[in-house]
């Protein structure tokens, strides 16, 4: 062979032949495994002139290949110590294939690698004996189980395989000692769960504290797990599906029939699900505040609210009352004054009766302020200039009303512009010391700090607004600071100035702000206080990084918490939240959220079905959203519950299915036959 003569591995049709003839030098033969080419490597694995090391190696990509080589029985009784030597890629791989060697299986039963002494017992069970004689020995139930199982020893499940699906699974639940409940957690939240794994969670110590009350009382919980819950021993998980606004009526009513004391009932009287005649019998309660929660609930019928309406505990009768009047479309000033949400409707309805309440409401409309702003009456127009919602032109108008009462008011409303408050100091007099005051009453309108707006605002009487906020932010103080930082109206190059002000609570008063630049934002997001990182974290116009950063913060749960309800949190960084620590966290928060994006789901359960808790990938396994590419993988474990769950999901490819109603479990087996019988 000349310098000319490209080398032969790289003439495949060349290295081929080479590859697959028995008298090709090791040497040659060593290189050739080294070959891109599949053909030519699988036949290297074949040749028994292949070098042992070699041999050895190839067999984790070609294990039958290895088997039927005329030198392996060579090898084994030449080193007795081969099996040892094997690399553990390609013992695992030869322990899938029907004709291993009985002697390495009985080699490798005690071997200390899980996988290899699952697939020597279990999975690959030709020698009954060996099986038999090691299950007593093992303390791993799985292996135990998946070797009871093999179609060699257990024989061909004809009919009644999801009731031995059930005993077999809830069997191994029971046994599982090693489990983490906590890893259990997001999954029961985002999965369809089977009963019968629920009836064993609902049963098993193991589960209680952890798992059954973090999902009983997330929102995120099925219906169909929280009707197990409901029949829970422990107290607090009861109390969970009691509160949750999942739970059926038919449990609730289960809950109702207990007879407990304390909390659950009062849970079931808030309950929107709670039943009309749960409400009706909850309203007898020995206990008053039952009856209170019953009392408040929106659906508790009229007939219940009457009979509450002449109960002998004051609460209880004025709690029914209130309700009463609120369903007859009756508002008493009391209850106007304490919701801030009246509807607009009903304020109008009360504009004559009570328009101090009105006026100062701050759901009353624009319409019917700018009505009692030209009241007649001095003390209506005081109350409009209290209202913090009062619209600028109404301010406005009443900044140059006759009373002197009216104008203080002006001066004190948040709502009224700094321009303006400004102009009322220049042009009345009267104003100098409410204004000052409003500005410094973070501290307790300290004599200084008033006297010291004072003269700031004087020598600036006739100064550009700009010149007086600047004198104010640099000289006023903290309260004045404090004050400007809550405007809405101040300008966003001195809200940046804010931002870097010493005092924590103005920085926090700008990280509220509305009219806060995106820049000082990003800073005030990493401010060292927590308090101010939180409420920056409810600003719609942060950067994606940034918001996700907030929503991951391991110092403080309120930072954390803020940044997962904002709506600007991109859906990215949600999957990612879903598949960590706070993911619980985050569906507490967002229950509907993957109902609302099925792709985001999709991604999410697929993480789940590669995790490291064997119960977790299972479940994950059932579930339609995974992918082709995890079923075909999973259909290959070497868990015999992965494939199972392989085989009963309904989007496993036909071929897939084929292959595992071949398989050597005895469920596995069952199960893929009856689910192409469902799909044909």
């Amino acid at each position: 062979m000349d310098d000319t003569t490209p080398p032969l591995t790289k003439n495949i049709t060349q290295a081929q032949l080479a590859a697959a003839e028995p008298s090709t030098d090791p040497e040659l033969l060593r290189e050739l495994a080294l070959s891109t080419d599949q053909k030519t490597r699988q036949s290297v694995t074949g040749n028994p002139n292949t070098p042992a090391d070699v041999l050895l190696r190839l067999g984790a990509e070609f294990p039958s290949e290895l088997l039927d080589n005329p030198v392996f029985p060579l090898l084994l009784l030449e080193n007795l110590n081969l099996v040892a030597e094997i690399p553990l890629n390609t013992l695992r791989s030869i322990l899938r294939q029907e004709n291993v060697p009985v002697s390495i299986l009985e080699k490798l039963a005690d071997k200390s690698d899980y996988e290899v002494q699952l697939l020597a017992l279990a999975e690959n069970p030709q020698n009954q004996k060996v099986v038999f004689n090691r299950l007593n020995q093992i303390n791993d139930s799985l292996i135990v189980e998946s070797a009871r199982l093999h179609i060699n020893l257990a024989g061909e499940l004809t009919e009644g395989y999801e009731q031995k699906v059930k005993e077999v699974i809830q069997g191994a639940i029971s046994c599982d000692r090693n489990v983490f409940a906590y890893d259990l957690v997001v999954p029961a939240q985002i999965c369809f769960i089977p009963e019968f794994i629920v009836e064993c969670w609902v049963r098993e110590p193991i589960y209680e504290h952890y798992l059954c009350r973090k999902i009983a009382d997330s929102p995120a919980t099925s219906a169909s797990i929280l009707k197990h819950l409901a029949n829970h021993t422990d107290g607090y998980t009861r109390d969970g599906v009691a509160q949750n606004p999942n739970t059926p009526t038919e449990a609730l009513r289960k809950l109702a029939s207990k007879q407990e004391a304390g909390e659950p009932r009062i849970f079931l009287g808030r309950n929107l699900n709670t039943p009309s005649d749960v409400l009706e019998s909850l309203s007898k309660d020995r206990d008053k505040k039952v009856r209170i929660s019953v009392a408040e609930n929106p659906n508790t019928p009229l007939t219940v609210l009457q009979y509450l309406a002449n109960d002998t505990e004051r609460n209880v009768a004025e709690a029914a009352t209130r309700a009463i009047r609120e369903q007859q479309g009756e508002y008493t000033a009391e209850a106007v004054r304490k919701n801030p949400k009246t509807p607009p409707h009903v304020l109008e309805k009360l504009a004559q009766k009570d328009p101090q309440t009105v006026c100062q409401h701050s759901n009353t409309p624009s319409e019917l302020l700018l009505e009692f702003s030209k009241s007649v009456n001095s003390q209506v127009r005081e109350w409009v200039a209290k209202n913090p919602n009062a619209p600028v032109n109404i301010l406005e108008q009443l900044a140059d009303d006759d009373s002197s009462t009216v104008r203080q008011e002006v001066a004190r409303n948040p709502n009224t512009p700094l321009s303006l408050l400004f102009k009322l100091f220049a042009r009345d007099a009267s104003l100098s010391d409410t204004i000052a005051y409003q500005m410094s009453r973070e501290q307790y309108h300290s004599p200084h700090q008033v006297n010291s707006i004072l003269n700031i605002l004087n020598e600036e009487s006739t100064s550009p607004l700009e010149t007086i906020l600047q004198r104010l932010v640099h000289e006023g103080g903290e309260a004045t600071r404090l004050f400007l930082a809550r405007r809405v109206d101040l300008p966003a190059h001195i809200l940046a100035q804010l931002a870097e002000a010493t005092e924590v609570k103005v920085r926090q008063a700008v990280a509220q702000n509305a009219n806060t630049p995106i820049s000082a934002l990003e800073k005030l997001a990493r401010d060292e206080d927590s308090t101010v990182r939180m409420h920056t974290a409810s600003k719609i116009n942060l950067s994606p990084e940034t918001l996700e950063e907030l929503a991951v913060e391991k110092s403080s749960s309120a930072v954390h918490e803020k940044a997962m309800v904002n709506p600007s949190l991109p859906k990215e960084a949600v999957e990612r939240i879903l598949c960590g620590q706070y993911a619980t966290d985050y569906l507490k928060l967002n229950p509907d959220f993957l109902s609302r994006h099925p792709d985001s789901k999709a991604r999410v359960i697929n993480y789940y079905a590669k995790s490291e808790s064997f119960w977790v990938r299972f479940i994950a396994l059932l579930q339609p959203q995974i992918s082709q590419e995890l079923l075909h993988e999973k259909s290959l474990s070497i868990y015999w519950l992965e494939r199972l769950a392989v085989a009963q999901n309904p989007r496993a490819a036909q071929k897939i299915l084929n292959q595992l109603a071949k398989d050597g479990n005895q469920l596995v087996r069952a199960a893929a036959k009856a689910t192409l019988r469902d799909l044909s």
